[in-house]
């Protein structure tokens, strides 16, 4: 009537039952615990250092889904630990072959421009040690050094994607209407292999010269210099091979600083330039075509600059010149250029028969004639260069003078080979 029943088959039984319910409990705990612990974010944050060679500070993450780490307080720091980029929130997704990035609110200048360009350079060159596909959506974009609204928040897209020996990155901005492409790829096979690089960029919108300028390469101080709040739009299409490079280009920019402009030729000045590019076209690295207006409104220069656009350039004072002043101010300055074979046509831009007036007259006056482009080499040099210009935008100017013997020349740029997969 009764069943039989062991002590120590229950015992056995109970054992088995806590250990089988309670082991997994505890190795589940522990891991959420050292998913959460400071070991954990430390390894996250050394292997994303690793990844991109840059300092970073991470401040808390996360596990939100499967594969998915979410990170809030991201710093990028340059190499001398100053903060370059802030990254309030940042969500990375791994796949096979892929990483996805997503970043929300952040503010882009001149100086995490500049290693955003240092990094795609470097993506683009190193496929061994960048070997993954990666990404990256930003939202809630805002740029700084420039004259725009803290309100103008926009999106990016960032897409890098290499297949066999091509690799490219393209930034899409908002909705589309605007891209820059770049496209890397070698000709060739073995140590006679050479690169080849294609770039393309379309802006409608407004956006800071010294972002593009410091992604190029520029270092920002020489862009802040002149193009603090300067922005632009326009087009650009370039390609780089053993010959250098050849492009061409059009667009407008504005608010350039003019005192930047002649800080950099050794001397003094203010007002802002708007620059309207209706040609601007080189070949291996010398200048073939160019067609540009430039306007200014009130303002100064020294009067030894003033003096330089006459020696140099020719320009001829009008009846406003003051020859015993320091410094020469204007009402309004405007000229057009327009290059013809090895010579540079000057002409007034907005002010008949002048190219700067003063209380109702004329202070100075184009040239008689059209003007080597040597003398602009010239007109921009320190005043105690002698013989040739030796450095500074002299020299920059002496490398890409024109072949007179070509004449103007307007390269017709053939669309970019298609690039990898996805472009």
């Amino acid at each position: 009537m009764f069943i039989e029943r062991s002590a120590g088959r229950i015992r056995l039984t109970r054992l088995i039952f806590v250990v089988a319910g309670l082991v997994p409990c505890l190795l589940l705990a522990g891991w959420a615990v050292q998913r959460g612990s400071v070991a954990h974010r430390s390894a996250v944050r050394a292997a994303w250092q690793a990844a991109i060679g840059l300092q970073l500070d991470v401040a808390a993450i996360a596990h939100p889904r499967p594969g998915v780490i979410a990170a809030t307080g991201v710093v990028v720091r340059s190499p001398a630990g100053r903060p370059l980029l802030e990254l309030p929130a940042v969500e990375v997704e791994s796949a096979a072959t892929e990483d996805r990035l997503v970043v929300r609110g952040t503010r882009i200048d001149a100086a995490a421009a500049a290693m955003l360009g240092s990094l795609a350079r470097e993506w683009l060159r190193s496929d061994a040690r960048h070997p993954r596909n990666c990404v990256i959506e930003v939202a809630d974009v805002t740029w700084g050094g420039a004259d725009l609204s803290e309100d103008q928040r926009e999106n990016l897209r960032i897409e890098c994607v290499g297949q066999g020996p091509a690799r490219a990155i393209r930034i899409v901005r908002g909705d589309g209407d605007d891209e820059i492409r770049a496209v890397r790829t070698l000709e060739g096979e073995g140590q006679s292999s050479a690169e080849r690089f294609e770039v393309e960029g379309r802006l409608s919108r407004p956006l800071p010269v010294a972002v593009l300028t410091t992604v190029a390469g520029l270092p920002p101080e020489a862009s802040a210099a002149i193009a603090s709040r300067a922005t632009t739009v326009g087009e650009l299409r370039a390609v780089h091979d053993t010959t250098g490079w050849s492009g061409s280009a059009s667009g407008r920019i504005g608010t350039l600083d003019l005192g930047g402009c002649c800080a950099a030729v050794q001397a003094n000045g203010a007002g802002a330039v708007d620059m309207s590019v209706t040609r601007f076209a080189w070949r291996e690295g010398r200048l073939v075509d160019a067609a540009v207006v430039c306007d200014c409104g009130p303002g100064w220069i020294d009067a030894a600059l003033f003096d330089r656009l006459v020696i140099a350039l020719g320009c001829r004072p009008g009846p406003a010149f003051q020859a015993s002043a320091g410094s020469q101010a204007f009402d309004a300055a405007g000229c057009s250029l327009e290059l013809d074979g090895g010579k540079v046509v000057v002409r007034p831009g907005g002010i008949a028969n002048g190219l700067a007036a003063s209380k109702g007259m004329l202070l100075l006056m184009p040239p008689a004639a059209p003007v080597a482009f040597e003398r602009f080499a010239w007109m921009v040099s320190p005043p105690a260069s002698t013989f040739v210009p030796a450095d500074g935008p002299g020299a920059w100017l002496m490398s890409i003078v024109p072949t007179p013997a070509n004449g103007p020349q307007r390269p017709m740029n053939p669309p970019l080979r298609e690039g990898p997969q996805g472009f």
